[in-house]
């Protein structure tokens, strides 16, 4: 395995943990996905080096990257599947939703990270935490989710 497979395995490893770790702590679906999220910008932010070779050396990396990255994509939009069934037009969402969700995220933390401002992804927390659940729960219950009002 090359330098870079290795990097990119162990940092999604760390970021996998932080997520899960996180995410085990609620007890209501959208409430996981909001401590996923906020995990994975805190995360970054306290890691930029391991989340960057998640995003920005990955998309740069050549075809290795665009399989690791899309692996990374993949298992996290998995786990906004159980979305699909907090809304009567749930199944209706095409099937692409969760990955697009996800890679507006990881390109949001991109951004951040290649502009050298990750310190500003803490800040960001609440919109992409409403951006994530709002095609889940309509965009009411998600902005209340993020910003935890009931």
């Amino acid at each position: 395995m090359n330098e870079f497979a290795s990097a990119f395995d162990s940092a999604f490893a760390k970021l996998q943990v932080a997520v899960e770790t996180s995410c085990a702590a609620e007890g209501e679906w959208p409430d996981q996905v909001a401590a996923g999220v906020r995990a994975a910008f805190l995360f970054a932010a306290a890691d930029p080096a391991a989340a960057r070779v998640l995003s920005v050396d990955a998309l740069a990396a050549g075809r290795q990257g665009f399989v690791r990255y899309d692996r990374m994509i993949a298992y996290f939009s998995e786990r906004l599947l159980p979305g699909r069934t907090l809304r009567s037009e749930g199944q209706r969402l095409p099937e692409t939703i969760g990955r697009a969700m996800v890679g507006g995220v990881a390109t949001l933390v991109a951004q951040r990270l290649d502009a050298g401002v990750e310190d500003e992804l803490p800040a960001l927390i609440p919109q992409a935490v409403q951006f994530v659940l709002t095609p889940y729960l309509g965009a009411e219950c998600a902005r209340k989710v993020a910003t935890g009002s009931s």
